[in-house]
């Protein structure tokens, strides 16, 4: 318990001098977002009614991903902190990559169709960025709701991004701006798989699921509690996780104090058309007042 102690509070002492001094982007440079308490947890079931008397936060996004922006709002109650996100979006895309029955081959043919994602990345340590190509070495939590392959077992898909400017193991090479070379990692939490590929032989429905999603999935990967519900052109997300989880694969996120973010969406497109914003700060307890 010490220990666990101890690992919050230096966690809580390196955001804030990164913030202060060592940080890709300035504590000033960065737009505040407040995380309020509230009295009573929030069902987390994509129904947004228990969010009445939070503020809502308007974060503009820019890219290709098909979202301009995208309203959150951040709450915590106890030990848990909750996140909503609303985004305009004209169509469900609750199928990933399905495949498509072709009656000339008389086979199953894997279609273009993506779903819909959205993704929070809180840092847990280096020069944090938006930018994966950047140049800034960081480690990130990453939250990543997916509308097929993550919200049928309730949570959002729990991983991490690991960016370095040198050579590591399982890293794919990317090219920055300048033409420097940056080394990426997306691992998994530990835990449980959480979706696989599958394969149809026989003709059952002309479009049929690619993945195999574990509807229990258990394990530091199955941190996030999460539900997505569209309706009326616009996805209404509902996320919560613990402050610290006690996984080291997690970001501690501070009962008091701040931590470096930003979002991003996908209206069903690949992981390189996304729309994503700036680098944010999450304020929490009152931090700084």
């Amino acid at each position: 318990m010490f220990e666990k102690y101890i690992r919050r509070q230096i966690f809580i002492a390196f955001v804030s001098l990164a913030l202060v001094g060592g940080g890709a982007v300035s504590a000033a440079a960065q737009e505040t977002i407040v995380a309020t308490p509230i009295a009573a947890p929030i069902q987390v079931d994509g129904d947004l009614s228990d969010w009445v008397g939070v503020p809502a936060h308007r974060i503009q996004l820019t890219g290709r991903g098909g979202v301009g922006s995208v309203e959150m709002k951040f709450a915590i109650h106890n030990d848990m902190i909750y996140v909503m996100a609303v985004w305009e979006d004209s169509t469900e895309s609750r199928l990933h990559k399905p495949y498509q029955w072709d009656p000339q081959m008389l086979s199953y043919r894997r279609s273009a169709q993506l779903e819909d994602r959205f993704a929070i990345n809180f840092l847990m340590s280096g020069e944090f960025s938006n930018d994966k190509t950047s140049g800034a070495e960081f480690t990130a939590d990453v939250w990543h709701w997916k509308a097929s392959r993550s919200d049928p077992a309730g949570i959002a898909h729990d991983k991490m991004w690991r960016v370095s400017r040198s050579e590591f193991p399982g890293a794919k090479k990317f090219t920055t701006s300048n033409g420097q070379s940056v080394y990426l990692a997306r691992p998994s939490d530990a835990g449980d798989r959480l979706y696989r590929a599958v394969k149809h032989d026989t003709k059952r429905e002309d479009i049929m699921p690619r993945y195999d999603v574990n509807l229990s999935p258990n394990g530091s990967i199955a941190d996030i509690r999460a539900k997505g519900v569209w309706h009326d052109g616009r996805w209404h997300l509902e996320m919560a996780r613990k402050l610290d989880t006690g996984h080291d694969d997690d970001a501690v996120i501070p009962a008091s104090g701040r931590i470096p973010f930003a979002v991003a969406a996908f209206n069903d497109v690949d992981s390189d058309d996304h729309s994503v914003s700036d680098v944010l700060s999450l304020q929490t307890g009152g931090y700084g007042n």
